[in-house]
């Protein structure tokens, strides 16, 4: 219930002078506490993922992400990364820091936008979440189904629901999923996370995580249950991230291919 300044008329008539102006200023001091919790929320976050499956093997999947921008390293991998734009166009590329070069992912949809730019990653949120059209169809499928449980856990620390992912009215991924107030971030962030994990479902990555359509909530822990394949976060931090990390070296070359890459990510040295 949101609290206002305002008390009906007819209350304010059986009230004192003094106690009318007592209760107006309780309400605008909560009000002004409402107003500092929210700016508590951080704009910048990392959320660090672990991936396992049967055969005990662990992949590492970090996302750094500003805004509508995030990035993607696998720290067995310290040379390459992927940049993904989560509004406007939609962009994902594919950067290789050895060779000082990066190549976009994605088909080109103009007018087309520079990873350099400061423009680029300026954009405002008119922009974003307008998007255009052409866009929005390319990087949408049928939403999965998932049904809500009244369970409860804790994953990192975070308190999450428990979700089914059903298909063909089965569970056959469990998530356990968290909004922006749990984990402690911006609404903004929380949206571009949980539009990484539709790009990555769309690509058949395989990291098994989500956003409900709405994107108010995403997964920190999710598991297949046909092959015990689990995704779990481990951290979450909201240390501001450095100058120019989620922007392409002006230095580096494209790499231009006539066909888009769509080839998985490796489960052990690459992101991409």
């Amino acid at each position: 219930m949101k609290l206002s300044i305002y008390l009906p008329a007819s209350l304010l008539r059986s009230l004192s002078v003094g106690k009318a102006i007592m209760l107006k200023r309780l309400s605008i001091f909560a009000l002004v506490l409402a107003g500092c919790a929210v700016s508590v929320t951080q704009a910048d976050a990392t959320f660090t993922y672990e991936l396992s499956g049967s055969d005990d093997k662990k992949t590492v999947k970090q996302f750094s992400i500003a805004r509508f921008f995030v990035r993607i390293d696998d720290p067995a991998d310290k040379e390459r990364y992927l940049l993904y734009q989560a509004g406007k166009f939609f962009p994902l590329f594919s950067v290789d820091q050895a060779k000082s070069n990066y190549t976009r992912l994605t088909p080109a949809v103009t007018p087309y936008m520079s990873p350099h730019s400061r423009e680029a990653h300026g954009v405002d949120q008119a922009a974003d979440e307008g998007g255009t059209k052409q866009a929005s169809e390319n990087r949408k499928k049928p939403a999965p189904k998932l049904k809500p449980t009244k369970k409860t856990r804790k994953v990192a620390g975070i308190e999450c629901r428990v979700v089914h992912e059903l298909l063909d009215g089965k569970p056959v991924i469990e998530h356990c999923m968290a909004n922006s107030a749990r984990l402690a971030i911006a609404d903004r962030e929380l949206i571009t996370m949980a539009r990484t994990f539709e790009m990555a479902r769309n690509r058949e990555f395989g990291w098994l995580g989500i956003g409900t359509e709405d994107e108010e909530f995403v997964s920190v822990q999710s598991k297949d249950l046909r092959n015990n394949t689990v995704l779990q976060l481990t951290a979450v931090s909201t240390s501001p991230l450095a100058e120019g990390y989620l922007r392409i070296p002006r230095s580096f070359t494209e790499i231009k291919t006539e066909t888009v890459n769509t080839a998985k990510p490796s489960t052990s040295k690459k992101a991409d």
